[in-house]
């Protein structure tokens, strides 16, 4: 049972950062069925594939909202930060260098 909620929760953090709650729907479905099966084949009590399948379904949601609210918390805060400190382009402009003369610049008229 202690696999199957690591794996629920992972499954649903995955899933909370890369797709929609659209999705939850189906994967809950079929991992639902597809662990009713193999409890089935196995001739598990009705009692324990009912725990399960519960444990899956609602470990599958606990992470799809953790991973969900922590992607909320770190693209705003991210979003946040760029826009105090200004344009991201303005810090990787290079340094003018001083021009002398016919337009070339101080160090290659040294030689």
């Amino acid at each position: 049972m202690a696999t199957l909620a690591f794996c629920s929760a992972l499954i649903g953090s995955i899933l909370g950062i890369r797709r929609r709650f659209m999705v939850l729907l189906p994967v809950a479905s079929i991992g639902s069925l597809l662990l009713a099966v193999l409890a089935i084949a196995q001739n598990q009590p009705f009692s324990q594939t009912a725990s399960m399948v519960v444990l899956f379904v609602c470990l599958l949601q606990l992470g799809y909202v953790g991973s969900a609210l922590f992607k909320h918390v770190v693209l705003s805060a991210d979003s946040a930060d760029w826009s105090s400190l200004g344009s991201p382009e303005a810090s990787i402009e290079p340094a003018s260098t001083p021009v002398t003369g016919a337009g070339k610049p101080a160090f290659d008229q040294l030689s």
